[in-house]
């Protein structure tokens, strides 16, 4: 009930006195309506669902990495590489490093542990929409690829409204977090370590966003394979050394995030009281701040990665699938160092502290190369999200437009003046190529980051529900294929590499035979020539007789 009249008192303060801020209160109360118990809930027993379902296909992790880097000739746009490190470089930038900032700051530090969780389980979440997005992909007349939650929703489930609900959300989706977000967090990483003017910066990103979105799908593919590998050695790299130099402090941080994840900011503060009903409540905070951006760090739910593993080139829908799947692991990989770093820096209390800005006081603890490489890991973080979600922007306008290409070309000029404009949002002109410090100047940067992530989870509404509503509808499906293909699947890569390992410890041997062979049969030469040597030599000592 308090929620309803946070909402309906944020309505009337935007009607009577418009702004930024109430705006954002509207959106954040919308939010937290839709985002609270219910929707948590949901996801999470589609993700506990599918794990048992699936016989917790976590397990195929490893296997599924191996597979992804295999070589597989079959009909597709791109290699099943390719589609994963679009997959990876759309949710890194957003979810793994702000993502988790935002969470911590706005859930404590167990919104952290409900992250990691939630995860766990988004991964069966995702090897689910992609397999299906695969295994009923269309192909255009031109011989692209395309599938997606609106393809299986509109073609399969004959739920054409709900497709174009979903296509319409990835339009908006890719338009706010997609782009101006990204911009957002770019812009914000360079004036918080290098106090330089978000003007430029936005124009230098939306320029060479377009230099790679303008390719198409096998440009933003080609870059994702190289850049997503570097970009996460280095941050990784760089979050290591934080762990390792706080390294007595870790058993403390990780009791605070467990203490956080079940007692939350309210509970700490004795506001609620004492009670099954204050715990529950107490948890909510954390627990809607690490699910929310789970789905966002992993896109599982989301069904936004659905559309890149439908263009990919490979034998299988359970393949594509399971290597889909691993960018989960990944990103949660990614989300856990970056939440124990923050947790070690202890500036998540600090309320003028939030998302690139709170990132940057936990690494700075690195003399000299601290700041200059999270900068740029969330620069290029940043920037192949741009390009991946300029990719699924394409996609559903492309749905929308019922597979002509029409406004595809606009629909990228557009794209790129967003990111433009995320980059400046919030921000006063300034033809200065830095700007100075100030307390204004840190909150103006927080209330634009704050008010384009409210935008964000709203725009995740219209995806997530007719997507998770179509899993549940094709769990059968899921469940039949899986258990009959994946077992095979991962059982013949395993025997092919152990075929492989027989055919080398065969040759090995054989070379080894042939070795002792070739040496005997030396060593029989050898002692007939001097057998032969020897007889020569009688024969002259006979002579001489």
């Amino acid at each position: 009930m308090d929620a309803f009249n946070q909402l309906a008192g944020a309505f009337h303060a935007l009607f009577t006195e418009p702004s930024l801020q109430s705006l954002y209160d509207v959106m954040n109360g919308f939010n937290a309506l839709i985002w609270g118990p219910p929707m948590i809930f949901l996801l999470l027993f589609l993700g506990i669902y599918f794990t048992i379902k699936l016989r917790f296909i976590q397990k195929y992790t490893w296997p599924a990495m191996k597979l992804s880097v295999a070589k597989a000739e079959s009909e597709g746009m791109v290699s099943s590489f390719g589609s994963l490190a679009v997959m990876i470089g759309a949710t890194v930038g957003t979810g793994s490093i702000i993502g988790v900032t935002t969470a911590v700051a706005e859930g404590g530090p167990g919104a952290l542990f409900w992250m990691v969780v939630a995860g766990f389980f988004n991964f069966a979440i995702k090897y689910s929409e992609c397999m299906v997005a695969f295994k009923y992909r269309v192909r255009l007349p031109d011989g692209e690829y395309v599938g997606g939650p609106m393809y299986y929703l509109s073609n399969i489930l004959k739920f054409k409204w709900l497709g174009i609900t979903f296509a319409v959300g990835t339009l908006l989706m890719g338009l706010t977090a997609g782009s101006a977000l990204q911009a957002n967090s770019i812009a914000d990483a360079l004036r918080e370590g290098y106090n330089l003017n978000p003007w430029y910066v936005a124009l230098v990103v939306a320029f060479t966003s377009a230099i790679v979105i303008l390719g198409g799908v096998k440009r933003i593919a080609s870059y994702s394979e190289w850049l997503v590998p570097i970009m996460g050695s280095l941050y990784l790299l760089i979050a290591v050394i934080v762990i390792i130099m706080n390294f007595s402090q870790i058993p403390q941080a990780i009791w605070i995030v467990l203490k956080g994840a079940f007692t939350g900011k309210a509970a700490a503060g004795g506001a609620l009281g004492i009670g099954i009903l204050a715990f529950v409540q107490a948890m909510i905070p954390g627990v809607t701040a690490g699910v929310t951006r789970a789905v966002l760090a992993t896109e599982a739910g989301l069904g936004s990665a659905s559309m890149a593993a439908a263009a990919a080139r490979t034998r299988s829908a359970t393949q594509m699938a399971i290597v889909s799947a691993t960018s989960v692991f990944w990103a949660i990989f990614i989300c856990s160092l970056t939440g124990i770093v923050i947790v070690l820096a202890g500036d998540y209390t600090n309320p003028n502290v939030y998302a690139a800005n709170l990132c940057n006081s936990a690494f700075k603890t690195v003399p000299y190369v601290g700041t200059p490489i999270l900068v740029f890991s969330l620069v290029v973080f940043s920037f192949t999200t741009i390009i991946g979600w300029g990719y699924y922007t394409e996609k559903s306008l492309q749905f929308l437009c019922k597979g002509s290409n029409i406004l595809v070309k606009p629909s990228r000029v557009l794209f790129i003046l967003l990111v433009f404009a995320g980059g400046v949002i919030g921000t006063s002109f300034s033809t200065d190529l830095t700007v100075g410090e100030s307390v204004l100047r840190t909150a103006e940067a927080n209330m634009s980051t704050r008010f384009m992530w409210a935008l964000v989870i709203l725009t995740m509404t219209m995806m997530t529900i007719p997507n998770i509503w179509a899993l549940w509808c094709f769990r059968k499906v899921i469940n039949k294929t899986t258990r009959k293909n994946l077992r095979a699947l991962v059982g013949k890569q395993a025997c092919l590499e152990r075929a492989e390992a027989a055919r080398a410890a065969k040759a090995a041997k054989k070379a080894a035979k042939a070795a002792k062979k070739a040496a005997k049969e030396q060593a029989v030469a050898e002692a007939k020539a001097a057998e032969r040597t020897m007889l020569a030599a009688k024969r002259v000592r006979k002579e001489k007789k």
